[in-house]
């Protein structure tokens, strides 16, 4: 379930763009550029949860993050091979509503990250989640 791999590149020149921007206004600027970037991929029928995952994950806001990775859950459906998106999606929702201080929603999906981590061989991601449900 990866990416398509124009896609990749460019979500991952917006990812180093704003990783090292420390200008308010710029990091602004590229924030909606990437935006704008998702939602015509959606729009042409390209619904990837890299996407909406990657958006969220620089949307300073937790209340404006939280629907982004909702959206990004949504699009990764069932299968096997989108185990790992469900997995660290659900954990930075757990870690979201935590930051939110709704703790019972952090706790759910803190343990339905744990769930679908148990398949993976991420150890560094089964390591915070762990983490994460021991310090509750």
């Amino acid at each position: 379930m990866l990416p398509k791999s124009e896609v990749w590149d460019r979500v991952m020149a917006f990812a180093s763009l704003l990783a090292n921007e420390d200008q308010p206004e710029r990091y602004r600027t590229h924030y909606n550029a990437l935006a704008g970037y998702c939602e015509e991929q959606s729009a042409a029928g390209y619904d990837h949860p890299f996407l909406w995952e990657s958006l969220a994950d620089f949307t300073i806001d937790d209340s404006a993050a939280i629907p982004l990775y909702l959206r990004a859950l949504d699009a990764t459906g069932d299968g096997e091979e989108a185990r790992p998106y469900r997995a660290s999606i659900k954990f930075a929702l757990a870690e979201r509503h935590k930051n939110l201080g709704m703790e019972d929603q952090a706790r759910e999906y803190a343990i339905a990250a744990d769930d679908e981590a148990r398949y993976l061989d991420d150890l560094d991601l089964r390591r915070r989640i762990s983490r994460f449900l021991l310090s509750e």
